[in-house]
């Protein structure tokens, strides 16, 4: 990674970063690192936003993961697996056009941890 970058977003979870002299981004999220131009971030985040989640928990409610939304790769023997919470906080990361959104606890009511 450059050394001129700008941090666009950033959750618990993940952080959209901009690197300024290349003007590509860099999205990591849990254990991935993503390095996208800003053509492939927009088809990225146009394909998260057609994922149909209520479909894929349907399809996986038997599935041993709990993780039931793939995202397939180009690696035919890698399929990203997430729930409808990191699709939301991906989604989130990766809109730079409204910065006034935020994240609210329906994005997670039924996900939290009351300790």
């Amino acid at each position: 990674m450059c050394c001129n970058y700008s941090i666009l977003k950033q959750t618990q979870n993940g952080m959209l970063v901009l690197l300024k002299g290349c003007g590509n981004y860099q999205l990591t999220f849990n254990n991935l690192n993503f390095s996208l131009t800003k053509e492939e971030l927009d088809a990225f985040k146009r394909y998260l936003k057609q994922i149909d989640v209520d479909y894929w928990e349907k399809e996986y409610k038997h599935s041993i993961y709990q993780k039931k939304i793939p995202i397939p790769t180009l690696q035919n023997n890698l399929i990203i697996l997430i729930n409808r919470f990191e699709l939301n906080e991906l989604l989130f990361l990766m809109n730079t056009n409204e910065s006034e959104e935020s994240l609210t606890y329906y994005d997670f009511k039924n996900n939290i941890n009351w300790n």
